[in-house]
């Protein structure tokens, strides 16, 4: 009963009277059952051949499997002088006393009259028995715990007699009904409303628990204010509170996790609630470890509809809560604790949770869809946020959270979820490469507009100014510059024993030598004057247009490429024309260029060395450029037919 203590502990005692009642019928079950223990071990000890009662499967449904009843009553004998030597009875004396504590606390609570009787017998008991340390018991000691006679001493078993009559006739002034699911005692008819819009929230969402314990609500009055309780989980200090007087709402929660309260109120963003600062408090004997935190939230509403609305969000949003810091823990096996902690946010607020990620394996499931689709791409004990990054990996978690609640709540078989699982891992390894590929895009769009600036200044008749050359000059710089950046970000991917995309690099780095070549064919043509025209300027000229053609056809294949094994035939099919396309533009372009050597070797015009040299320089450097690209196109037919293969 280590939740009523934080109650207790919180100033909210005469809240708990259903839930003590409660477990006070349930005390009253396992008295009897351990004081019928003790007598069977009794009479097993006065004839050891008579067949002995089994009582361990009475004890679970008690809620008493620990006290290993079957070995108490086997295990009883005679002892010398009088006496029987009882396996655990110590325990079971403690057990039996403990559970009249547990009896007598809602009638305190009620402040019944004979409260104060049944605590001075319970006490009169506690002194009588102990002197008693070992696990020997007399007659005497027998007949005080288990006689139901009057007359005599009073006895264990007369107390919880008792205390049972006076639990009844307490039960019966509270007039007890269920609405909406909610055990509710006691409350008026305008409660109703109230409970039926909180257990509307809780119900729509109570699957996502998938089988996990807790949520059970109980209503009841105090005073001015209907009082909602909530189970939520089995965690001792993890409690929710929810008073209700006229349009205000005020919930009190505490829990051991000040990360999961901070969760919590931010589940409610939406409403303007005032939250209390977080606050720990500490009690005696608490299991977690005797310290939680506690935070009180109060929402004033306009008028029922918005009441309704606070408590219909705070009901939906309790199921989040249970194993959240176990899930929260999972998910740090693969991100860092404010993207974990993020993901369960937002997993929440699209209303799928992480209830069902846990139940079909939480870690292991990501483990197992490495181990089945990603072989050979995530070395043995490698962090995944260092193989794919840590945005792929929140991405594939939160993708990952939504199928296997979808999964389960549609009651998919678990075979075909964790299909699912492995095929949004396959699709995140293929972002990751595709990262690569659209880097590669980039960087083609650059060296097309490089080489669209050697054409275009070609085209220019005349010398043009020192500034106007430089300035062109500048821009060519400023597109290679650009360009690098793109293949340094690649490299960067791909680099490291947990490469990203590292089977496209070499398209990118080949593509990055084309563009170093058309930027220097444009450098070349700035440092000299174009005012001598020679017969070479046709089939320069073409070779140029044939570069950029070349970088067109080659957008096309990476374009199609970025589809990768998901894509249509038709889209490999493409990618493979786009790349023959690039070949047989790298044959043309070899041509034109032997066209501009014999242009500019055969010409009798007498022009100046230094336009002839620079001629052939940029023709030079605008060939060489389409053989780097098409050198890019075959790193990429590789890579195309490796996926056609696989």
């Amino acid at each position: 009963m280590r939740k009523t203590q934080i109650v207790e502990e919180l100033g909210e005692g005469e809240l708990l009277l259903p839930a003590l009642i409660e477990a006070a019928l349930q005390a009253n079950d396992r008295a009897k059952l351990r004081m019928t223990a003790l007598q069977e071990a009794v009479a097993h000890a006065k004839a050891p051949l008579r067949p002995v009662r089994l009582m361990d499967a009475e004890a679970r449904t008690a809620g008493a499997a620990e006290d290993g009843l079957d070995a108490t009553v086997a295990g009883a004998q005679i002892v010398d002088g009088g006496g029987y030597a009882i396996p655990s009875a110590r325990r079971l004396m403690d057990g039996i006393l403990d559970d009249i504590a547990a009896m007598a606390a809602p009638l305190d609570a009620a402040q019944v009259a004979a409260a104060t009787g049944f605590s001075d017998r319970l006490a009169a008991l506690r002194a009588a028995f102990a002197g008693i340390a070992a696990d020997v018991l007399d007659e005497p000691a027998l007949v005080r715990l288990t006689s139901a006679r009057r007359g005599g001493e009073d006895s264990a078993h007369l107390l919880v007699m008792d205390l049972h009559k006076a639990l009844n006739q307490l039960s019966a002034t509270i007039a007890a009904e269920t609405i909406a699911g909610a055990r509710a005692l006691g409350v008026l008819a305008e409660d109703h409303a109230r409970i039926e819009a909180f257990m509307a929230g809780l119900n729509r969402t109570r699957g996502l628990a998938f089988g996990h314990p807790g949520l059970d609500t109980t209503a009841s009055r105090s005073g001015a204010r209907l009082i909602l309780q909530n189970d939520i989980g089995t965690t001792d200090a993890h409690v929710i509170i929810l008073a209700v007087e006229g349009l205000e709402a005020t919930v009190t929660y505490t829990d051991v996790h000040r990360s999961r309260a901070k969760f919590f109120i931010s589940l409610f963003r939406d409403f303007s609630a005032t939250w209390t600062p977080l606050a720990e408090r500490s009690v005696e004997g608490l299991a977690e470890g005797g310290s939680f935190f506690l935070v009180t939230g109060r929402y004033a509403a306009r008028d029922t509809a918005g009441l309704d609305a606070f408590l219909e969000a705070v009901g939906a949003h309790l199921v989040f809560l249970i194993d959240w810091n176990k899930a929260r823990k999972t998910l740090q096996t693969f991100v860092d604790k404010a993207t974990a902690i993020r993901l369960l946010t937002d997993a929440a607020r699209a209303r799928f949770g992480h209830r069902a990620f846990l139940e079909l394996g939480g870690a292991e499931l990501i483990f197992d869809a490495v181990r089945r689709s990603a072989e050979g791409r995530v070395p043995y004990g490698a962090r995944l946020d260092r193989v794919l990054g840590a945005g792929a990996v929140a991405r594939l978690l939160g993708e990952v959270l939504r199928l296997t609640s979808e999964g389960l709540g549609a009651q998919r078989s678990v075979r075909l979820i964790k299909d699912e699982v492995r095929a949004e891992l396959a699709r995140s390894f293929g972002s990751a490469e595709q990262e690569v590929l659209t880097m590669a895009l980039t960087q083609l769009g650059l060296a097309r507009m490089l080489a669209a600036e050697v054409a275009e200044a070609l085209d220019e008749p005349g010398d043009g100014s020192d500034g106007i050359r430089a300035a062109f000059q500048r821009r060519a710089k400023r597109l290679e510059e650009k360009a690098d950046r793109q293949v340094l970000a690649a490299r960067d991917l791909a680099s490291g024993p947990f490469g990203r995309g590292r089977r496209f690099l070499p398209l990118a780095e080949w593509v990055e030598e084309a563009t170093d070549s058309f930027e220097e064919a444009a450098f070349l043509l700035g440092t000299h004057s174009r005012r001598d025209a020679t017969d070479a300027a046709v089939p320069l000229a073409e070779l140029v247009s044939v570069a950029m053609a070349c970088c067109g056809d080659l957008v096309r294949a990476v374009g199609a490429a970025c589809e990768g094994p998901a894509g249509r035939r038709e889209d490999i099919t493409d990618a493979l024309e786009a790349i023959d396309a690039v070949m047989e533009g790298e044959r043309r372009a070899d041509a034109a260029h032997r066209r501009v050597l014999a242009a500019v070797l055969g010409d009798p015009a007498p022009v100046p060395a230094s336009a002839l040299v620079a001629t052939m320089e940029v023709a030079r450097a605008m060939e060489t450029g389409t053989d780097h690209l098409a050198r890019a196109a075959l790193a990429l037919r590789a890579c195309v037919l490796e996926e056609v293969g696989s």
